[in-house]
């Protein structure tokens, strides 16, 4: 009994750390489908545990037990409401069998001879939410959390496209629903990513659950979450008033006044309807415009609620039916690596071409070295793909009885595939990049960075005009925008005479630019607008800058060990210090100019956290002001902070901060202070 004691343990500690990671960091550890296993066996061990009357004494404790509640997504950075009925889970079956106990279970409760309609619909790869309705609009968005309480995230809930912020129902009222991404705005947004240099997202769930959870309202904006709701609870007023005593009469009556609401559901006769339903979707999922992981069956009549009950984790009235994520065997034929537009090297598996989940797949991205080597992925061996949960498919595993007797251990690459420099893994990351600036795979990117707003600022030299010209062979890194000339672009299409010379006299001007245009604009990871003026202020001339050593840029206030350690990577590499003398040798200025930084004794040297929305300003805009008169914006409140400025419905930074006896000041305060 005590081996079995010990096994339920480490399967509680097990369950708990893939819990932590899934609620509190929107990581994935495992599948749904392998999860569900390790719980399901757990359950069985305690009751095994539990049943045996031969060791009374030996009893464990179930209340702590992950099948015993609920998981928790609370997350530190959010008021707490307390739910006005209960949040609980679904119960998670992948069989029929289960689904046919489940409806004995309930004519158990409610009587062999009674008739049970069962409502069927698409369970979405979502994150729960539940919004709250007082007075005719929105009140509260609140995260599931525990079950019990959750996080107040109204503020990030609004920028949800399809969620109704007023209605013209006139009594108070609850609704609980899904937040999701669409598989192609997923796409696009990964897309969108990509080309901006940002780490790809793994999966929709992920980032939706991600999303609402963000401090930084203006990042919630960009990501395109959609919402639909499976849920009414409002005041028993309700079914009399309205005729509604079923599940789906509620959803059709929300459907009417423009609720977004599941796009499928059917109501079944009885269990081997919905059954057929199941089995139908499980073979068709791949047809939706969203991600569904199987389907949920409810008890259709809400009136029968009450008797029916819940456990301490699952509603009885509920179950879901879980698909089995999709698998497929092909030969890992070559590993290749791909250059990001930041210098980030990616591992890719190419493979023999094979079908899963109705796409024809040829590549599979590897995320880094250290995945490949704990698979133990070999080029030759034949893999395993899945497809669960994740638009892309990836390798689970190798199978090793099918592996050749001459196969070779992976080996990370050394240099740069795209420019043969040496490539560098940063203390603490798990990925690899090239640090050459002048790499053609990054190119393009660094290019537009470059000539950006905030940077050199030249006018007329955006993402496509750059591809144009890197295309046509006419630069092919930073410093040749300055030997750039009108015959060279004249011809080219878009161009003529005038647009030629317009262009050219943006670029000349641009090489007046003060010292923190010029540093922001050389793209050295982690130096941001803020961190540029920094150091521009501090060296006030590149020379010095180029010059500098880790404990001097560890010593400025303001920049940390990170940035710090980026910067003496960035000098020390040979093709970056050739860059920064080519640019000398072209006549930019590369001193700081005092005069281009405004001086206002209520902002200059001044540093200020930013809270809640603004009225008038976009955050970007706000900040630039700032810049601009020297004072500097830092992440969160401390007893050095200066100001927090706050807008509209502000988060915990505002409590911390007055805790700490930081001036409050408001948007208009501070443009107050600009015009004295």
């Amino acid at each position: 009994m005590k081996e079995l004691s010990k096994k339920i343990e480490t399967l509680r500690a097990l369950i708990k750390k893939y819990d932590d990671a899934y609620y509190a960091n929107n990581i994935s550890l495992i599948t749904d489908y392998e999860y569900d296993k390790l719980v399901k066996e757990l359950e069985e061990l305690e009751s095994t545990y539990t049943s045996n009357s031969l060791f009374p004494a030996e009893r464990i404790d179930n209340e702590i037990s992950p099948t015993q509640k609920v998981g928790s997504d609370l997350n530190k950075g959010f008021r707490k409401i307390k739910h006005s009925k209960k949040m609980l889970s679904i119960s998670n079956s992948y069989n029929k069998n289960d689904l046919i106990e489940f409806d004995e279970r309930v004519k158990k409760i409610l009587g062999q001879n009674t008739d049970v309609k069962y409502s069927i619909e698409h369970k979405i790869d979502g994150v729960a939410i539940s919004l709250t309705y007082a007075d005719r609009e929105l009140k509260y968005a609140v995260t599931r959390g525990d079950g019990v309480i959750g996080d107040d995230i109204t503020v990030n809930a609004k920028t949800i496209s399809n969620l109704i912020k007023r209605t013209d129902l006139d009594f108070d009222f609850e609704l609980r629903g899904e937040v999701y991404i669409p598989k192609q705005d997923f796409l696009e947004f990964n897309k969108y990513r990509a080309d901006n240099g940002l780490d790809l997202m793994a999966n929709p769930r992920n980032t939706a659950s991600g999303s609402l959870k963000l401090l930084e309202l203006e990042e919630v904006k960009k990501r395109p979450l959609k919402l639909m709701v499976y849920y009414l609870n409002g005041n028993d007023s309700i079914d009399g008033d309205y005729g509604m005593k079923c599940h789906s009469e509620k959803i059709s009556f929300l459907r009417a006044h423009n609720f977004p609401t599941p796009e499928y559901l059917k109501v079944c006769n009885n269990i081997d309807q919905a059954i057929e339903e199941c089995e139908y979707w499980e073979k068709n999922r791949n047809d939706l415009g969203y991600e569904i992981d199987g389907m949920v069956i409810k008890v259709d009549d809400t009136s029968l609620y009450g008797k029916l009950g819940e456990t301490s984790k699952y509603p009885r009235w509920v179950m879901a039916y879980k698909f089995v994520p999709e698998k497929v065997e092909t030969i890992l034929n070559n590993i290749e690596f791909q250059v990001g537009r930041t210098g980030a090297i990616t591992p890719v598996a190419i493979l023999e071409p094979v079908e899963i989940a109705g796409t024809i797949v040829k590549r599979a991205t590897l995320h880094n070295q250290d995945e490949i080597i704990s698979r133990d992925l070999r080029i030759g061996d034949a893999v395993i793909l899945e497809k669960a949960g994740e638009i892309i498919p990836k390798i689970i595993s190798s199978v090793k009885s099918k592996r050749s007797t001459g196969s070779k251990e992976f080996k990370m690459i050394e240099s740069c595939p795209v420019c043969n420099e040496k490539i560098f893994k940063p203390e603490g990351e798990a990925i690899y990049r090239c640090i050459n600036s002048s790499c053609p795979a990054q190119i393009e990117k660094r290019i537009e960075h470059f000539a950006s707003k905030g940077a050199m600022d030249i006018s007329g030299l955006g993402i496509k005009i750059v591809q144009l010209l890197v295309s046509n062979n006419i630069i092919n890194n930073i410093s040749e925008i300055y030997s750039i000339s009108k015959s060279d672009i004249s011809s080219l299409e878009g161009f003529g005479d005038k647009s030629a010379k317009k262009l050219l006299d943006n670029i000349e001007e641009s090489k007046e630019k003060s010292l923190e245009n010029l540093l922001f604009g050389l793209g050295i990871r982690y130096v941001g607008k803020e961190a540029s003026i920094i150091l521009a202020k501090y060296f006030k001339d590149i020379d010095k800058f180029m010059k500098a050593n880790i404990l001097e840029l560890e010593n400025i206030d303001g920049i940390g060990t990170k940035i710090a350690e980026s910067i003496v990577l960035y000098i020390s590499n040979g093709k970056n210090i050739d860059l920064v003398e080519k640019l000398i040798y072209f006549n930019l200025n590369t001193k700081f100019i005092e005069g281009e930084l405004k001086f206002n004794e209520n902002i200059s040297n001044k540093s200020f956290v930013l809270t809640g929305t603004l009225e008038n300003y976009s955050r970007e805009e706000i900040k630039k002001i700032i810049f601009s008169y020297g004072g500097k914006v830092v992440s969160t409140p401390s007893k050095n902070t200066s100001y927090i400025l706050v807008g509209v419905e502000p988060g915990s930074k505002l409590r911390k901060a007055e805790k700490l006896g930081v001036q409050v000041i408001t948007e208009s305060e501070l443009i107050f202070f600009t015009n004295k």
